[in-house]
């Protein structure tokens, strides 16, 4: 099981992936609807062109190696099983396609949405961000191995946070934090390297990000092995 909370940038999971596969690979990270994640294999061979949803940006190391393998041998049904096993845990985070999403949900059981965005905003953003924000869909009642607590969809401007925060046993300066995060993205944007590829959390964002007042206490919160096995039962 592991808690995601830090998530890598796409250098990263590139450089990783090539590492696990062998393969020299071109990746474009997406927030396609349709299609969460493609290979095409160069005819020379050693190499490969891949497009992932932004979900695999915080996958686990197991997630990793299923990839690997698949991409080495997509016929294989055992890494097949665990790709399809953390899509179907992570299909909250696949933006809604125009015309069939539901306005978004921002008042859940124990905590507002709402209110803790405005009083983020104000207090670190000056009220600049305008991003929406969004509950996530509930993911089917299935044992879980990670969870992603938040995104942004920079297409969309919005902030989906995981429902399973909406819960007693949580703190809300932990949901708070992950309001910030994810409106920290939204007010930094997504930056590019000189070599086009995208940066999620680059230094300047890693520095936003451990000035927040609550950031050590969120943090060990979630590396508390007890609360990962209560959020995911």
């Amino acid at each position: 099981m592991q808690l995601e909370l830090c998530w890598r940038d796409e250098a990263a999971l590139r450089t990783e992936l090539e590492r696990r596969s062998g393969l020299r690979l071109h990746l474009v990270v997406t927030d396609n609807a349709s299609t969460v994640l493609s290979v095409k294999h160069e005819p020379a061979g050693g190499g490969a062109r891949l497009r992932l949803h932004h979900m695999f940006l915080a996958a686990s190391p197991e997630v990793l190696g299923a990839l690997a393998s698949w991409l080495k041998r997509p016929k294989c049904r055992r890494s097949g099983a665990v790709l399809d096993r953390f899509i179907h845990e992570h299909g909250h985070l696949v933006r809604t396609r125009p015309g069939r999403g539901a306005q978004a949900r921002t008042r859940g059981h124990w905590f507002d949405l709402r209110r803790l965005y405005e009083e983020v905003n104000e207090a670190h953003f000056e009220g600049r961000v305008q991003a929406r924000i969004t509950w996530g869909r509930r993911p089917a009642a299935r044992r879980r191995r990670s969870i992603r607590f938040g995104s942004y969809s920079a297409s969309d401007n919005l902030i989906r946070i995981h429902p399973l925060l909406d819960q007693e046993f949580v703190p809300e300066y932990f949901v708070r934090y992950i309001v910030f995060h994810e409106m920290l993205h939204a007010h930094l944007g997504i930056g590019e390297w000189e070599n086009g590829r995208r940066s999620c959390h680059d230094a300047e964002f890693r520095r936003r990000e451990r000035a927040y007042p609550e950031y050590a206490q969120a943090a060990a919160w979630a590396r508390s092995p007890s609360h990962l096995r209560k959020l995911l039962r």
